[in-house]
């Protein structure tokens, strides 16, 4: 188990027990440890207690984490701006999951910063923003943020806080973020917490596959149009990486969600130790680093792209044009594996 700071835990227990309205937010473009830690709170919170939750996701939730328990109550910031930003500024307190600083959720970072209520930070990212939140539970050796709140939340109330609903989120979001843990973790502490999860009767191979096994027609053409035409491969420097133009992803119809994943496939060639995914938006590019072996992509992508993450796994946010981006990051990877 982890080791959590006592006056930390005492305050928090007291904040969860004011059954004052309790927003629960985590950043844009959610993947599966962003949604099921979400979801995970709010049915610890909501089973234990019954205070009132509001789950807010900037552009919602994906469909296909449609099958978490609790999904049907995530709100769109981007279909709700109006009522999201007044959620947040009236709620008491404010409980940020999987996120390390308020850029992560985007439009509504400056709601975030503004909002006068207690903000509590429950994540596994370097580099948390310890300015912006009042409580900070901060643990960059867990596999995922879904890890850290069955931690936390057991050092809370107890085993007997879970049930099959906030387990199935938990393990869902360990599953993603850990590859469904093919990723590199030498924590025990990951596998314990997801022994101790599947004692909830919550179905393993039943959460794999809808993880793994429910992607749309599109999505998977997409990919296969990727990898053969939008796949470029540095053999002899150990690198490959995706160039993905906005007009790409319009004609086959996919979502951020959508390209989760792919960048995977480039270390899935035995001689790639680092990949990336650059994908282009309006007016900026998301980029997606993975690493095996030896390579840190976190201090890569802080050191060139004032972005962040794990290890093995980091992301940023460029304001450079796509040819750009890839210029850039093709450049420095051939300078640093040279």
């Amino acid at each position: 188990m982890l080791s959590f700071d006592n006056n930390d835990i005492a305050l928090l227990r007291q904040k969860l027990g004011e059954e004052s309205p309790i927003v629960i937010l985590s950043h844009i473009n959610a993947d599966g440890d962003a949604v099921g830690s979400l979801l995970g709170v709010r049915q610890l919170i909501s089973s234990h207690s019954g205070t009132p939750t509001y789950c807010i996701l900037p552009n919602g939730c994906p469909e296909n984490f449609n099958f978490l328990p609790g999904s049907e109550h995530i709100l769109s910031a981007d279909n709700e701006r109006e009522h999201c930003r007044q959620l947040i500024a009236d709620a008491p307190l404010i409980v940020c999951v999987d996120m390390n600083n308020a850029a992560r959720v985007d439009f509504l970072a400056d709601d975030i910063n503004d909002a006068k209520g207690c903000k509590v930070l429950i994540d596994h990212h370097h580099n948390p923003d310890r300015d912006l939140f009042d409580l900070i539970f901060s643990f960059p050796e867990l596999s995922s943020a879904c890890e850290l709140v069955y931690w936390l939340f057991r050092s809370l109330w107890g085993n007997e806080a879970f049930d099959r609903d906030s387990a199935t989120c938990l393990y869902s979001g360990i599953c993603t973020d850990t590859g469904s843990f093919a990723y590199s973790n030498d924590q025990p502490s990951l596998y314990m917490a997801a022994s101790n999860l599947v004692a909830f009767d919550i179905n393993p191979a039943d959460i794999h596959n809808q993880l793994l096994n429910n992607f749309s027609i599109a999505r998977m053409q997409f990919f296969g149009y990727a990898i053969t035409n939008c796949l470029k491969i540095f053999e002899d420097k150990h690198f490959a990486y995706f160039t993905l133009p906005l007009d790409i992803q319009r004609k086959f119809g996919v979502i951020p969600a959508d390209m989760e994943g792919l960048v995977n496939y480039t270390l899935m060639m035995r001689d790639i130790t680092v990949g990336a995914l650059i994908r282009e938006e309006e007016k900026r590019c998301k980029v997606s680093l993975r690493s095996k072996y030896g390579f840190d992509v976190n201090i890569f992508a802080q050191r060139h792209l004032n972005g962040g993450g794990h290890t093995k796994a980091a992301g940023a946010t460029s304001k450079l044009s796509l040819a750009q981006t890839a210029q850039l990051i093709e450049q420095k990877l051939i300078e640093e594996l040279s």
